[in-house]
């Protein structure tokens, strides 16, 4: 019948006629044959055949919520775990613990084993604006979708303002409500993603929260680039060239790595439903972020710019929404936050130095 139905069958007869948990029985069945592609919604179908699931009890959750981390190891994730690793019992399985792509049953076994509620998923292929990607981010989608109907967890996907990022406006302010409308790979792939998530709701009843995150910036990530360019040219006063496009300079919604933790504890705990448009609701162009650089480092550089054929994404969010049903506003402005970049440029020079 296929490998992923055999192995859930094969589990089956080896629980029945071993007198031992379906749980126990796959990990038998992947450990003899080494085959991990077994289909969630095939090996369910052979736990009721059985009765398994009159016979096998669940784990007892522990008072409060219990967190599965999904690419803990991120940028996101990094700043995430520091704070709901303080809260909550947090599950952060490794890429090589658990491969989203191939490995589906593994996560669902370690859910079973653990008895997490909610699951937080921000794993990203990690070339994540080739075409390629694409596809390996809607499989991984896809086992964690599945693993979440399975055992009854409500999800939190990080999604992007990127899909807005094809309108050409000159500052456009997106409530939940605008159309998603994306011209690029990351935001299509959020794009897709955003859909399989609502078909699953529609088709499975699956519980979700989708936050639409501006682009987030900090001092452990090199993304948005142009801030690092215009923070090296502005320490060694060389000139720093904006652009300037058909619809301005660019503007954009940044938003410090700092606040998201608090965002997603605030859907841990409120369990809101859709989606809701995370930022700070303030744009700012790309010139006037290498003014705020120059003057921070006291710097010499001259900021000029090149006409560029073509339209910006000016996207800025309106997180009126997150205000309403999740209490949150964002405590880090970005004059405060390029600081804390530079300042921590700075001590990284003066360690390199030492060493």
């Amino acid at each position: 019948m296929g490998i992923s139905r055999s192995g859930a069958v094969a589990a089956g007869i080896l629980a029945v006629s071993e007198g031992v948990s379906l749980e126990e029985a796959i990990r038998r069945v992947v450990a003899a044959t080494g085959q991990t592609a077994v289909k969630i919604e095939v090996l369910s179908s052979v736990r009721k055949a059985i009765g398994m699931e009159a016979l096998e009890a669940s784990p007892v959750p522990t008072a409060g919520h219990r967190l599965l981390v999904t690419g803990a190891s991120g940028f996101i994730g990094s700043s995430l775990m520091t704070v709901l690793g303080q809260k909550y019992e947090t599950l952060a399985p490794t890429s090589l613990e658990i491969d989203l792509v191939r490995n589906a049953i593994g996560l669902d076994l370690l859910v079973k084993d653990h008895a997490p509620d909610t699951v937080i998923h921000l794993a990203n292929p990690r070339l994540y604006q080739s075409t390629e990607s694409i596809g390996t981010a809607l499989g991984m989608l896809k086992n964690v979708l599945d693993v979440c109907v399975e055992n009854e967890l409500h999800l939190i996907f990080p999604s992007s303002w990127a899909i807005y990022s094809g309108y050409k406006a000159r500052g456009l302010r997106a409530d939940e409500s605008l159309p998603p409308y994306a011209n690029e790979t990351y935001g299509y792939t959020k794009l897709y993603c955003e859909d399989l998530i609502r078909r699953y709701h529609d088709q499975h009843g699956l519980s979700y929260t989708i936050l639409r995150l501006s682009p987030v910036y900090g001092l452990q990530s090199d993304r948005p680039r142009f801030i690092w360019t215009f923070l090296q040219k502005a320490l060694r006063s060389e000139e720093i060239v904006t652009h300037k496009y058909a619809n301005g300079f660019p503007i954009l919604d940044l938003l410090n790595v700092g606040d998201v933790p608090q965002a997603i504890a605030a859907v841990v705990e409120r369990r809101v439903e859709g989606s809701v448009n995370i930022g700070t609701g303030v744009g700012t162009s790309t010139a006037e972020i290498a003014r705020l650089i120059v003057e921070h480092v006291g710097s010499k550089s001259d900021i000029s710019h090149v006409e560029i054929e073509g339209y910006a994404s000016n996207v800025i969010m309106d997180i009126s929404k997150a205000e309403r049903v999740l209490d949150w506003t964002p405590k880090v402005g970005l004059k405060q936050g390029l600081e804390s970049i530079v300042r921590g440029q700075a001590a990284s020079r003066v360690n390199w130095r030492k060493e």
